[in-house]
């Protein structure tokens, strides 16, 4: 890790302990709010079109990206927010049901607002202002990549109040099925659905179609929604979409070639580095592999016309089983 790399995770630490009060009242928020919901769910499901490019459609600025490797590039609680937004409507909302949003956006009474449930970290002295622009910043970034629809026009005080959750996919449109148009509202998945034929997306093997990549709820409850960083979780999403869509070959680790990391998921080779992080923190194990370090560096390139074999990645379900702000500044202190 290079100097600067190091300053920048112990900046890191140094403000999780900072505002480690901040990060329990906002985890304890999502507690209550789990607690709460008629349908306590041991997994929360997010479709794999959050994650995956649609490869067939381009824009004149070359092909699109994922909606959630789109929201990495704008800082703020955005991919957050959407994934939080998730799990409230599933702990209250049955599968196969669009959900209706009715969670005021600060605290009314015993009920928790939107506000609540992301940590009140910001650098204004008006804490409560400070958070009000975070929301409503994530918030129209969601808007803006057709994650959420909001009911008035920009300007208008209350645009925000009741946002509506759209699909994973982010789809600008109106979908046609037959008989009739899908609005690409979301509606709660089912583990076992299965995804319909899309030759716009990567090949998946036979017993890995279902559509939903699933974490466990602690991913949520244990606060690893806010801990990680954008580029982590996604990073993160795309080795459960990898051991989703191959689960027989998931038993010896999954891979991405970087073509295929481009042309499935947009993750950059800077984001891909995150993978380091998650192991630090126990979400992830690098395989072994003699020509590697533990960190999944290069320590040598096999001789003749050995190929040197991608780094492979196994998921750590457990790992997420651990409180996440004292997870990661342990992880970065005894680095």
């Amino acid at each position: 890790m290079s100097t600067r790399d190091t300053e920048r995770q112990r900046a890191r630490a140094n403000n999780l302990q900072r505002n480690a009060d901040r990060y329990r009242d906002a985890t304890l928020a999502l507690r209550q709010v789990y607690s709460e919901g008629r349908r306590q769910r041991a997994r929360l499901l997010i479709r794999r079109s959050l994650v995956r490019r649609a490869v067939g459609w381009e824009t004149a600025h070359g092909p699109t990206a994922s909606p959630a490797s789109a929201l990495i590039t704008q800082k703020g609680w955005a991919l957050h927010l959407y994934l939080i937004a998730i799990f409230e409507a599933q702990t209250r909302t049955a599968t196969g049901a669009e959900s209706r949003n009715t969670r005021p956006l600060y605290t009314t009474g015993e009920q928790r607002g939107w506000a609540d449930l992301l940590p009140a970290v910001t650098a204004t002295k008006n804490t409560a202002a400070g958070m009000r622009r975070q929301l409503t910043r994530a918030l129209t970034q969601l808007a803006r990549h057709n994650l959420i629809e909001l009911a008035g026009k920009s300007g208008l005080p209350d645009r925000y109040e009741g946002f509506r959750l759209r699909n994973e996919a982010g789809t600008a449109y109106e979908v046609w099925n037959p008989g009739d148009w899908t609005p690409g509202r979301y509606s709660v998945p089912a583990t076992d659905d299965n995804e319909s034929p899309d030759p716009f997306r990567p090949p998946a093997a036979k017993d890995g179609q279902v559509e939903t990549i699933s974490l466990p709820a602690s991913f949520v409850l244990q606060g690893w929604v806010h801990v990680l960083s954008a580029a982590e979780i996604l990073t993160y999403l795309m080795l459960r979409d990898l051991e989703t869509r191959y689960p027989d070959s998931s038993k010896r680790g999954v891979f991405v070639t970087e073509p295929n990391r481009i042309s499935w998921y947009a993750v950059t080779r800077d984001v891909y580095e995150s993978h380091r992080q998650l192991a630090a923190f126990g979400l992830i194990e690098h395989l072994p592999d003699p020509n590697r370090r533990a960190d999944g560096s290069i320590l040598r390139r096999p001789g003749g016309r050995t190929r040197l074999e991608p780094l492979r990645f196994r998921t750590l379900p457990e790992g997420l089983e651990q409180p996440a702000v004292r997870t990661v500044i342990s992880a970065i202190s005894t680095n």
